[in-house]
């Protein structure tokens, strides 16, 4: 295994003769295999080797013994470690992030200061195969494009992946061989957890039931995938320079040589473009890349309003994208991510959120303002916002899908009315407007194991006195 780790670090570059590197280090399994493995390998590589331990303030005593834990391997190791005491609890509920999300942040924030401080030219995590095949699994599950299925790369930026190359239980081999102990995180079992549930549920049953060799083969569909998407963007690089020309505040594509590129090339180019007229793809998806091509068919004159200010004209010979800098719109309100349970309060209502277990012939009663959905089929976190561009819900158990924009327009509700609505959303998908009614897709079912219900409760500040009561009327 450290052989093929070798192997891996020198084919990528990983790390170079006189590299600084700073490891970070939880005292998990995977942590601690990448501690050992780069201390055999530093003498041959050449390479200075530190270590950073982030205590996340999340479980009391347990996280206090891992670093206890990592102080003492370190110490045996002579290994230089510079502990972190984080409060990622305060942050998650400050950002309306969620534990998993704060957690990485604050880490990686962490890794990057220590690392300029120290002179640290490369970081290292200790992702493996396991987390590759959930990763890409991840991406495809919550809509992704070829780079976000191919998974992480094994160096990017200042990160470095050096485990990428081995599977989790060969590194859980290697260290029960070598006598080496680690520690254990209970909450890395809690299926709650999206990625916890790709791991422990979904790839465990591709391994059990369909091939042994599943994270072998996704490791290395992984790899080729990577490799067609740097061949892309060389391809796209060239055909950029070909059609594009840059201008102040956006750029004019020309027509002739564009309409000569492949499909797969010219949506790229276009991409590419919307994110350096916009400074970034925010709120842009194929459709948006789709309507920007059509533009090419129309009549001079033409104009494509985009979101994030862009808009698209069609010139005599291509067309023009930039990003209005006149009669722009108001900031978007920040979307609230409530607590699952828990509840918050928006514009004066209390929003209650509870987990249930489904039951067999349940009956789901039916309330204005408060509602049963099933959770399991809940992509995204759900958040409490206003309405976005590309919202749209199922409006029949065939999957129908209506634009919220049409939902409105056949409901009558003022044209003024529908950016106050509150909304209950899954992405773009919309689970319910309240008032109004659900999409479909989350209605409980007789195959639904998890329910989220959700009360909304009036103006008082502790809520209804009765909770069961349900008011009624629009938004």
């Amino acid at each position: 295994m450290v052989e093929r780790i070798r192997r891996f670090v020198k084919e990528y570059g990983l790390i170079q003769p006189k590299d600084k590197v700073l490891a970070g280090i939880s005292g998990g399994p995977d942590s601690v295999c990448l501690l050992f493995v780069l201390r055999q390998l530093q003498e041959e590589l050449d390479f200075g080797l530190m270590a950073v331990h982030v205590n996340h303030g999340l479980r009391g005593e347990d996280a206090d013994e891992d670093q206890c834990f990592v102080e003492k391997l370190c110490k045996e190791q002579k290994i230089p470690l510079t502990c972190v005491s984080l409060d990622v609890q305060e942050k998650a509920a400050g950002e309306k992030l969620t534990l998993e999300e704060a957690g990485r942040i604050c880490r990686y924030k962490t890794f990057r200061h220590l690392a300029a401080e120290y002179g640290c030219k490369r970081i290292a995590v200790g992702h493996h195969g396991d987390d590759q095949a959930e990763t890409m699994l991840f991406h495809l599950f919550r809509g992704t494009g070829l780079k976000g299925l191919a998974g992480m790369k094994p160096i990017r930026g200042d990160i470095i992946r050096p485990l990428l190359c081995v599977e989790r239980r060969e590194i859980l081999s290697w260290l029960q061989q070598q006598g080496i102990a680690w520690r254990t995180d209970d909450t890395n079992q809690d299926t709650v957890y999206s990625r916890n549930l790709i791991r422990h549920r979904i790839l465990a049953c591709a391994k059990e039931q369909i091939n042994s060799e599943t994270i072998a083969h996704m490791c290395k569909a992984s790899e080729e995938l990577r490799e067609i998407e740097a061949f892309l963007e060389e391809e796209t690089k060239h055909a950029l320079q070909l059609c594009v020309k840059k201008e102040e505040g956006g750029c004019f594509i020309t027509a002739g040589v564009f309409r000569r590129l492949h499909p797969v090339l010219a949506g790229r180019v276009l991409r590419t473009c919307m994110e350096e007229a916009g400074g970034s793809l925010k709120d842009i998806d194929r459709r948006h890349i789709r309507l920007l091509g059509e533009l090419f068919g129309k009549r001079t004159g033409s104009v494509l309003n985009l979101p994030g200010g862009r808009r698209a004209v069609r010139r005599y010979t291509g067309v023009q994208l930039w990003r209005r800098t006149e009669d722009k719109e108001p900031p978007a309100e920040p979307a609230i991510r409530p607590g699952i349970p828990g509840s918050c309060r928006v514009k004066g209502r209390k929003w209650v959120f509870s987990l249930e277990s489904a039951e067999k012939y349940q009956i789901i009663p039916e309330k204005t303002y408060t509602k049963w959905f099933d959770y399991d089929k809940i992509e995204n976190y759900p958040e409490i916002r206003r309405r976005l561009p590309g919202d749209y819900l199922e409006i029949n158990q065939a999957c129908g899908r209506k634009k919220l924009k049409k939902y409105f327009i056949d409901e009558k509700v003022p044209a003024e009315e529908r950016g106050e609505i509150l909304l209950l959303a899954d992405g773009n998908h919309i689970i319910w407007i309240p008032g109004m009614r659900i999409s479909e897709r989350y209605k409980v079912t007789e195959h639904t194991k998890d329910i989220l219900k959700v009360q909304i409760y009036g103006g008082e500040e502790d809520g209804r006195k009765n909770p069961n009561h349900d008011s009624g009327g629009r938004g």
